[in-house]
């Protein structure tokens, strides 16, 4: 049992170390390509239909972005927030529907077009009366319960994007999940020296829900793995990563469809996400202690102590 364990453990620590390198990725794909602020630019367009255009251009929304404060032309979708408050949105909702003369409101409404968009403003307007702190307290309420469903919708747009970046990794560097499973399994030393990186890793990071957090435990991972796989110089491939792998002899199996298996595997797991594989990771050790009195620790390597790793701020915008 414990050698099954042994190699789960292992596989399972990998394929943390891949999705937490996925995730920084990301972050970086999502800062260069503004993923967060064009998601929120098309939500509020689904929100406010033709007067997002409107919205956009007010000075108090203007000076949340990026152009203002560099002193852009105009805010660009690389230019704009990737978060905005129910106050902010609130407060320059109601400045866009009443403006100077409030008795021109319905005019303005009525000349929309036709669409969800018109019909929900309008239903704001008459349900605010002429209370402008009615309308306040109903447009936070909207953009609070719109803004849940858009962070699901976030949420699986990443996940095509964890999805392909975990594909390209595992073609990179051939990180391929069955392979990593024949090579794990036949060899003791592998299994071992895993359990011990695995235990030092769960012992020492104590969350992964911030990619601060995520990139530090990565950084203190390899450094681990790098130390230790110097100490086994006779395993050229102890994980049976990287293309420089001897073919292993005669395969029952496709070669290529074997690969393809692999390749796709490692791809799926990524969109896991850190955090769901380091919460397996750290019930399998725990499961793995309720039988071993002694848990395995890092030859040569100094034990640190536990860190309490940033968790990521509550924001008030949930999108991201």
């Amino acid at each position: 049992m414990f050698t099954i364990l042994n190699i789960v453990i292992g596989i399972v620590f990998v394929l943390l170390l891949f999705s937490l390198l996925a995730t920084a990725i990301l972050e970086v794909l999502a800062a260069a390509l503004s993923l967060r602020a064009r998601h929120l630019r098309h939500t509020l367009e689904n929100m406010l239909g033709e007067k997002i255009n409107t919205f956009v251009r007010h000075p108090l929304f203007r000076q949340c972005t990026y152009a203002a404060n560099y002193r852009q032309a105009r805010p660009s979708a690389y230019h704009l927030p990737s978060y905005l408050s129910r106050q902010v949105f609130a407060t320059v909702l109601h400045d866009v529907l009443y403006g100077d003369d409030a008795s021109q409101t319905e005019a303005r409404l009525q000349n929309m077009e036709e669409g969800d968009a018109k019909r929900m403003l309008q239903y704001l307007v008459r349900r605010a009366g002429n209370d402008p702190s009615a309308l306040r307290a109903q447009a936070e309420l909207w953009f609070d319960e719109v803004m849940q469903r858009s962070t699901d919708w976030y949420k699986r747009s990443v996940k095509w994007w964890l999805f392909g970046i975990g594909l390209a990794l595992a073609l990179l560097f051939n990180v391929d999940t069955v392979q990593m499973y024949h090579s794990i399994s036949s060899n003791t030393t592998t299994q071992r020296l895993l359990v011990e990186w695995a235990s030092d890793f769960a012992a020492q990071t104590a969350t992964l829900e911030s990619s601060d957090s995520a990139a530090i435990a990565l950084d203190q991972a390899v450094v681990r793995m790098d130390s230790a796989l110097q100490r086994i110089e006779y395993i050229r491939s102890p994980l049976g990563l990287g293309w420089y792998v001897a073919d292993g002899g005669e395969r029952a199996f496709p070669w290529w469809l074997s690969k393809l298996l692999g390749w796709l595997l490692t791809a799926v797991a990524v969109t896991l996400g850190a955090p769901f594989w380091f919460d397996l990771l750290r019930i399998l050790l725990n499961v793995r202690r309720g039988g071993d009195s002694a848990p395995p620790s890092s030859a040569g390597v100094e034990a640190a102590p536990r860190r309490q790793l940033p968790a990521r701020t509550a924001s008030s915008n949930p999108v991201g």
